[in-house]
């Protein structure tokens, strides 16, 4: 625990004097700023589901480029060595791995959450009536479930390309999964990227609070079976 603590802080280190952090804690609170900034009539059929709809949007833009940066950040460390000089001095790759994925995790989440909470104060602003903040809230918890995965999907693609094509697979990669959860309705069977869809959606569903427990579990799960083959390809990988 002490190691992956000390290795977390480096990496958190790292991200601040290369601006990474700023960016991956900024974004989400920009897409906060978005579902502020769009006009009423077009904030969808209720305050809340309309706030949920742009934040989505503004989320879904943050966890793309996180993943991109994470994808780029261990190949990076990869081709300049820097994983190697720890292999040699008894630090696990696995270690190594897992305090990026907590580094970006920590920052992603707290980017979400600020961001949440703007596009909230805009559903509050704009309703007739209190609204219920429990399924903005599960639906919001579940998205984050989504940004872990799409962030150890990242990890995962920088384990075996170089710097660039790994930066930009993982965007891609990105891109095509989160719109397909973006142009989702809620229902059916539970995905990783489930929550987005759900908050995209949120006038729509039926049952909010039940599909994103479901949609964060499957997306936790999917995050781990991700980091182990990272894990994987970063032991097999040629330091």
């Amino acid at each position: 625990m002490n190691r992956l603590r000390t290795l977390t802080g480096m990496a958190l280190h790292e991200m601040w004097i290369s601006f990474r952090l700023i960016v991956v804690i900024g974004l989400p609170c920009l897409g906060g700023l978005l579902a502020i900034a769009v006009p009423p009539d077009l904030a969808g059929i209720t305050a809340v589901g309309g706030a949920g709809f742009w934040y989505a949007v503004g989320a879904c833009v943050a966890i793309v480029i996180a993943s991109g940066l994470a994808a780029g950040t261990m190949a990076h460390e990869r081709r300049r060595g820097t994983v190697a000089w720890m292999a040699v001095r008894a630090v696990p790759r696995s270690a190594i791995l897992l305090s990026w994925f907590v580094a970006f995790g920590l920052l992603l989440a707290t980017g979400i959450v600020l961001g949440s909470i703007g596009a909230w104060q805009a559903a509050l602003a704009r309703a007739e009536a209190a609204p219920d903040v429990l399924p903005f809230a599960s639906a919001v918890g579940a998205t984050l479930g989504a940004a872990l995965a799409c962030v150890a999907a990242g990890l995962l693609v920088g384990t075996f390309l170089p710097t660039i094509p790994a930066t930009l697979l993982a965007a891609v990669l990105g891109v095509v999964v989160l719109a397909v959860a973006i142009g989702t309705a809620p229902g059916g069977l539970p995905s990783p990227t489930g929550g987005i869809g759900l908050l995209a959606h949120l006038d729509g569903a039926s049952r909010p609070v039940g599909d994103a427990l479901r949609s964060a579990g499957v997306a936790l799960a999917a995050t781990a079976i991700l980091l182990v083959l990272a894990s994987v390809g970063l032991e097999r990988s040629d330091l």
